[in-house]
């Protein structure tokens, strides 16, 4: 009997730590995003941003725990600030192979605001906003309605059908205050019109 609650015991304590919360890192307190909604501490403006110590603290990270998509998609956002475009790009696709949304996002994001270096494709934007949209990453969800309502993905092989985007501004609703909120009901207004 005491061998069995020993195992039972040990099991729960490894159950345990599994569940734990993640530590938070130099990488997590320097370069954390206010909007990433899977930051694990309190985000810092970009003006907040110490560059330097971010870059190191965020390497360190991405070295010690290279499967951790959360550090790739930090040092990133650091190495952006810092105009190294191109290690940017690079880090944020390892965090996208990762499969985390607000690289998904962000990058997205760059790619439709016409920086030198980040290469101009509205359907790759078109594939990582809905990937992302699909986890439920409200700005994402936004932008993906908006963008296809406006026709801007319409030389695109697939776009979400209706259905599917009117479940994105669902999903976003819940997540989103007054001002958000205010821009769901208009973007729900001219999906529900268009054709």
């Amino acid at each position: 009997m005491r061998k069995y609650i020993t195992v039972a015991f040990g099991a729960f304590c490894w159950m345990s730590a599994a569940h734990a919360a993640p530590e938070i890192t130099g990488c997590d307190r320097l370069a954390a995003n206010p909007p990433d909604p899977d930051r694990i501490t309190t985000g810092v403006e970009r003006a907040d941003v110490d560059i330097p110590a971010a870059i190191a603290a965020c390497r360190l990270a991405v070295a010690a725990q290279p499967d951790v998509a959360r550090f790739s998609y930090q040092l990133g956002r650091v190495l952006f600030y810092d105009g190294q475009i191109n290690a940017a790009l690079e880090s944020f696709g390892r965090a996208i192979e990762l499969d985390y949304r607000q690289a998904k996002f962000l990058v997205g994001l760059i790619m439709t605001r016409g920086y030198d270096g980040v290469p101009q494709d509205i359907c790759r934007v078109e594939q990582l906003w809905r990937s992302s949209a699909r986890q439920d990453h409200p700005n994402a969800a936004i932008s993906y309605v908006d963008f296809a309502l406006q026709g801007r993905f319409d030389a695109c092989q697939e776009v979400a059908p209706e259905a599917e985007m009117s479940g994105f501004l669902d999903a976003a609703q819940t997540q989103l205050g007054y001002v958000g909120s205010l821009l769901i009901a208009n973007l729900r207004r001219d999906l529900e019109h268009s054709e």
